[in-house]
């Protein structure tokens, strides 16, 4: 999720929950809901360290209670009147610092929550990266309240509920009820998807993934034993599903160059976090060039931070050189 929607969800919370805490606490539970994504700083590294850091340690179990130690040191040193309990404190950070890891968790690109110890990442697919409506539920909680309580105050009337609580708690339990709705609309894709053949060939493994704008249309991928298919899914929208409509490219042949080339540490470390991978094998005028790319980020249009594995391998083959690179920088295949 991007930050925006995660510092307006944190100040949303802290309205609506501790609402009379005052503005250490608020200022604390931004903190706590927005730090973990500092993980986004790696992409000026390159695309190794990005692949490395992004939604990995930050965004694991383990880092929650340190993320947590972090807002409510800073929350305790800015309420200098010592107003607050430390119990309160922890409570708020933790409910901001844990919405960050399980809103995140509700998108595709996946999180470690179990970082060291293992690399799997867990991701559910219902909210695409940057999601208009959450911003719009939000902003209409935090705001509308304000323009109510102006407008009250200039005709007399006294408003005695804390500031902005009530609008606050109907826009999370909207979200609240959204990602559910999101919910049951992806398990109806992935239902209708797994529900087609592919060009005379059963599915193997299923992905749909949400677009930003409508609840009704999401982007499928199918994998059979030679193909990988990407379709429109229209879900609950009186259009019906079209298998052979759908966009299907022949996996690459089995190759010694192919074979090696996924071997190697670079192709290993991408396809550890790699939705769907696809592998393509060219030939050059020394060799082979292989690409792996993640064919979630091609139907989820990401186009600025999308990591690839290129290796290049000589005619025998044997490797010549493995690296990450953007995507963006490859030509089209």
């Amino acid at each position: 999720m991007d930050f925006p929607t995660h510092a307006l969800t944190s100040f949303a919370l802290a309205r609506g929950f501790f609402p009379r805490r005052g503005w250490p606490l608020v200022a604390g539970m931004v903190i706590g809901g927005t730090v973990a994504d500092v993980d986004q700083l790696s992409v000026f590294f390159g695309p190794a360290a990005y692949l490395a850091a992004y939604r990995t340690g930050t965004h694991s179990i383990l880092a929650t209670p340190f993320i947590v130690a972090l807002s409510a040191a800073i929350t305790f040193s800015l309420d200098k009147t010592r107003t607050i309990r430390l119990a309160t404190i922890l409570a708020a950070t933790f409910a901001a610092a844990s919405a960050h890891v399980v809103m995140d968790l509700f998108q595709s690109g996946g999180e470690t929550l179990l970082w060291p110890f293992r690399s799997t990442r867990f991701a559910a697919d219902y909210l695409p990266n940057i999601d208009p409506w959450i911003l719009t539920l939000l902003l209409a909680g935090i705001l509308l309240p304000e323009l109510f309580r102006l407008v009250g105050s200039e005709i007399g009337a006294k408003d005695k509920t804390p500031r902005g609580r009530n609008g606050a708690l109907i826009a999370l339990a909207w979200i609240a009820a959204y990602i559910c709705a999101r919910g049951v609309l992806h398990g109806d894709a992935v239902e209708m998807l797994d529900a087609h053949s592919y060009r005379g060939e059963s599915p193997r493994r299923l992905g749909a993934f949400p677009d930003a704008l409508s609840l009704l249309t999401w982007h499928g991928i199918a994998e059979t034993q030679s193909l990988v298919c990407l379709a429109e899914v229209p879900v609950h929208s009186g259009t019906d599903f079209d298998a052979e409509a759908a966009n299907c490219q022949h996996k690459p042949e089995p190759s010694p160059a192919l074979e090696l080339a996924q071997k190697t540490i670079v192709a290993q470390e991408f396809l550890q976090s790699a939705r769907f991978p696809r592998a393509s094998v060219e030939k050059t005028q020394d060799g082979y060039e292989v690409v792996i790319r993640s064919l979630r980020d091609v139907v989820e249009q990401e186009v600025r931070h999308s990591v690839a594995a290129r290796i290049v391998l000589d005619a025998k083959p044997r490797i010549f050189s493995e690296e990450l690179v953007w995507a963006k920088e490859l030509r089209v295949r």
